[in-house]
């Protein structure tokens, strides 16, 4: 072979290995990128594997705790009616997510019934404050008058009593004076500022003003019924028409108590010949005072407290026992018409209104409760005042 041919015999060789070594290249990267496609292949097949087991294991993937909240029946109820109540079961997956976060749960952290998750328990209404039980206007009667002046007349002078007369002579002449009296219709009221959103949210508020704002205008009342000094705007009360107690009917040498005093008080009434008196008005302290004291065996005087603590008379009297009245002064008297009585202009109102300064743009309101009265004091002396304190 001449060396011509043996160059062209390589120069073939040299283009065959260059051709296979270039395939090899192209072959070789072909096959890793073949290998990476079935790895991944590899991979997906391994997940739907591991789902097909969870499947057939009876484990399905759980529902997350909102969708388990949103899926809740009961919670849905009570979103919907705004009451009621709602029964959450947590599912363990979610319940281990929960207890596994650093934050302790607390019912701060979750929340109340307004933004949380837990609920409260709410009772209904509002606690009222102390208050005591108003009984003085349940002493006297009380009839309605449409006038704002109510008139009485009383007699100033009375008789003289009759006297034995001679047969066919002229009989003793009687005369009599009498005197006009009046009082006047007095307006007693109380009133609060509220806005209407409040009202309309707060559907208890609404009850409470109607119970409250009325309950303090009768305690006035009452107040006014015993102590009104008669100036300005004010009630002549009870006490204060009253005549004194008279200390000389108590025995220094004899000695005297606070149930002496009450006897001896419905003496000085009967003494002065008036109305048989019905009740007396004393502050608990004193009451129970009296109530509560022994004689030298150890026995109740007034009896032995197996009854109602409202079953102990003093004397006949019905004691009314209440704070509106001092510790150490006693009022007793008649709740005989005649006596004295309640007039009563204007039952109790309570009115909502916004007519009152700019209270329209605020959208405020103004409640108020108010109501008109008379107390007619006819016979004053019918009424005894003291103190338990005074000695003879």
């Amino acid at each position: 072979m001449d060396e011509k041919k043996l160059l062209e015999l390589q120069a073939e060789l040299k283009t065959y290995f260059d051709k296979a070594a270039e395939e090899k290249k192209t072959f070789g990267t072909l096959l890793d990128t073949t290998k990476a496609a079935i790895e991944a292949l590899q991979k997906q097949v391994d997940a739907i594997d591991a789902k097909l087991a969870d499947k057939h294991s009876g484990d399905p993937k759980e529902p997350t705790l909102e969708e388990e909240l949103k899926q809740n029946e009961s919670v849905a109820r009570v979103m919907r009616d705004k009451s009621g109540r709602a029964v959450i079961v947590i599912s363990a997956k979610n319940a281990r997510r929960i207890m596994e976060q650093k934050t302790t749960i607390t019912s701060a952290a979750v929340g109340y019934a307004t933004t949380g998750v837990l609920q409260i328990d709410r009772i209904p209404g509002i606690t009222l404050e102390a208050r005591q039980v108003l009984k003085v206007r349940d002493l006297l009667t009380a009839r309605p008058t449409t006038l704002p002046l109510v008139d009485f007349v009383k007699v100033s002078s009375p008789m003289a009593i009759g006297s034995p007369q001679i047969e066919a002579s002229d009989k003793a002449q009687n005369a009599v004076t009498f005197t006009a009296a009046s009082e006047r219709v007095r307006t007693i009221a109380t009133w609060i500022p509220a806005s209407r959103q409040v009202l309309d949210d707060f559907t208890e508020l609404a009850g409470f003003l109607n119970s409250t704002l009325p309950y303090y205008v009768n305690l006035e009342e009452e107040l006014q019924l015993l102590s009104g000094d008669g100036t300005g705007e004010n009630l002549h009360g009870l006490i204060t028409q009253a005549s004194g107690f008279n200390t000389g009917l108590l025995s220094a040498t004899a000695g005297w108590n606070k149930i002496d005093i009450v006897g001896r008080t419905i003496q000085q009434i009967e003494m002065a010949k008036e109305l048989q008196p019905t009740f007396v008005v004393v502050n608990p302290k004193d009451y129970w005072d009296m109530r509560l004291q022994k004689d030298q065996y150890g026995r109740y005087i007034l009896g032995d407290p197996q009854g109602p603590v409202n079953t102990a008379a003093l004397f006949g009297l019905q004691p009314v026992r209440t704070t509106s009245i001092s510790s150490g002064t006693f009022l007793v008297g008649s709740g005989d018409p005649a006596a004295a009585e309640i007039r009563d202009r204007m039952e109790m109102q309570l009115e909502i209104s916004t007519e009152h300064s700019d209270y329209f743009t605020k959208n405020l309101v103004a409640v108020r409760a108010e109501k008109r009265l008379a107390l007619v004091v006819k016979r004053a002396a019918s009424y005894i005042t003291g103190t338990f304190t005074t000695s003879p």
